[in-house]
């Protein structure tokens, strides 16, 4: 069962009704839904799929887990479509299903990228999937099964996720070289350097920086120091924000294009 929910039916075998009343009572428990309880401050998420009648699932419930999830900003619930209505509030975005398995509120990860793949377009898809592998809540082998049903541009797509990507941004950044045939290598430990995100051909370095990892004092000099020893190298060397990547992404992508026409991923290196 996710952690700080619990269904009534749970919690009064457990406990006098009594009890429970006075733990709501007292702040000490939330009655968040019909037939649902909560501790304060548990995910809102959650919490919202169970006040509109569903469970959380697809994108959010990715979030939940943990995966690396592209930007938005509503609330993916499931609905049953036989049985109570679900309401969908501003931001609440519902998904019918048949029914869910299990008493749990938030589907598991396998459940959630099936619905990802579903729902949304094949690269979110894909973004999703490679968190879920990069962090090895799932394997290659169970990739067959997450995509049955989808078309086959979604399936061929899926078939070729990596476990290496550690973001979703390098997630995307590496299918746009990919999806026009320019070579790129993820995770690739350049002597003198150190790993680099993407390395594009043999002399482009893109560099896919987040606030989380990249912003401090010491990060930002270490950062700093690779990149003259990779210039001095011969590299060409891009760092990429995450706004770059997802919110101003078709510019991102016209400069890119620009560094290949440039052939900046077929200089000559040094040393």
């Amino acid at each position: 069962m996710t952690k700080d929910f619990a269904p009534h039916s749970e919690l009064i075998r457990r406990f006098p009704r009594r009890d429970l009343d006075r733990a709501v009572a007292a702040g000490r428990l939330v009655r968040v839904a019909r037939g649902w309880y909560s501790v304060p401050g548990a995910d809102p998420a959650v919490t919202t799929a169970l006040r509109v009648g569903g469970r959380l699932g697809c994108l959010s419930a990715a979030r939940f887990h943990g995966l690396w999830v592209p930007p938005d900003p509503d609330v993916h619930v499931l609905g049953r479509r036989e049985g109570p209505d679900v309401t969908s509030p501003r931001g609440v975005v519902v998904h019918p299903v048949r029914a869910w398995s299990g008493g749990d509120p938030v589907v598991g990860v396998p459940a959630a990228i099936q619905q990802v793949a579903r729902h949304h377009d094949p690269e979110t898809a894909l973004v999703v999937l490679e968190s879920a592998l990069n962090q090895g809540l799932l394997q290659r082998a169970d990739i067959d099964a997450l995509t049955v049903g989808r078309n086959a541009r979604t399936r061929a797509l899926l078939a070729e996720a990596m476990a290496s990507a550690q973001s979703g941004t390098e997630t995307r950044v590496r299918r746009f070289f990919e999806s026009r045939r320019v070579p790129v290598r993820p995770q690739v430990l350049v002597p003198g350097v150190g790993y680099v995100d993407l390395l594009v051909g043999r002399s482009l370095i893109v560099e896919c920086d987040s606030v989380a990892h990249h912003t401090a004092a010491a990060d930002y000099a270490n950062d700093r120091r690779r990149d003259l020893v990779a210039v001095g190298r011969g590299y060409r060397v891009v760092r990429l924000t995450h706004a770059q990547v997802w919110a101003v992404w078709e510019q991102t992508q016209d400069a890119l294009s620009g560094l290949v026409r440039a052939r900046e991923h077929l200089r000559r290196l040094r040393g």
